[in-house]
């Protein structure tokens, strides 16, 4: 069995949570309400951000070509794709996002930003393949589902269910199976784990 795999299997019942939040749970169904997403456009659009930063940190330390590579891959698609689709989504959008949504939400940053200080390019390597192994599972989902109400959001949840997203989540997924030893397999379930809680306050920020 891969490391990746045996850190998906060691944080599964903090992933069926976060799977189960309220907001992937109401995109799915297509009754996420427009002032809750207008909040989560406000949020989203920070931590993404905050990843750019974090897979560019990643190219920085990367061990070989490889992981430079596919890191700056990542930074290209959030600087470009994702950044685009903020932009006309935040103009298109017909309420703005309620004061104090963004400081409510800082939990995923803070947190990702102490794991990447603690732990250099092994622990952004596994905090962000569980931010994408959890956004590629519910998009997934809720595409299948087919209840993502049609503009912004069901355009959202495509950008996360598509194949090149797909085969990011499973570079990050090589990345982890190729992390040394000595970063003991405890240490990738305590950021991976805690992550995954991260994200769920974050979604959550959007109800307060």
């Amino acid at each position: 069995m891969t490391r990746s795999r045996r850190l998906l299997d060691a944080c599964s019942a903090t992933m069926d949570r976060a799977l189960a939040m309220r907001f992937a749970e109401e995109v799915g169904s297509g009754t996420i309400g427009t002032q809750e997403y207008a909040d989560y456009l406000e949020i989203e659009a920070s931590f993404v951000a905050t990843a750019a930063r974090l897979h560019g940190l990643a190219v920085w330390d990367a061990p070989d070509w490889t992981a430079m590579e596919r890191n700056a891959r990542a930074v290209h698609a959030l600087t470009t794709e994702q950044a685009d689709y903020f932009r006309a989504a935040l103009a298109a959008w017909p309420v703005r996002a309620r004061p104090g949504v963004a400081e409510r939400a800082r939990v995923l940053s803070d947190f990702a930003l102490a794991a990447a200080r603690e732990g250099g390019y092994g622990a952004v390597t596994t905090v962000l393949f569980a931010a994408e192994s959890l956004y590629l599972a519910w998009c997934t989902r809720a595409r299948q589902e087919g209840g993502a109400p049609p503009g912004p959001i069901a355009d959202w949840v495509a950008l996360h269910a598509n194949e090149a997203f797909r085969e990011g989540v499973d570079a990050l997924a090589r990345q982890v199976d190729a992390l040394p030893g000595t970063v003991p397999d405890d240490l990738l379930v305590r950021w991976f784990g805690g992550m995954l809680e991260a994200e769920i306050a974050f979604h959550d920020a959007v109800y307060a």
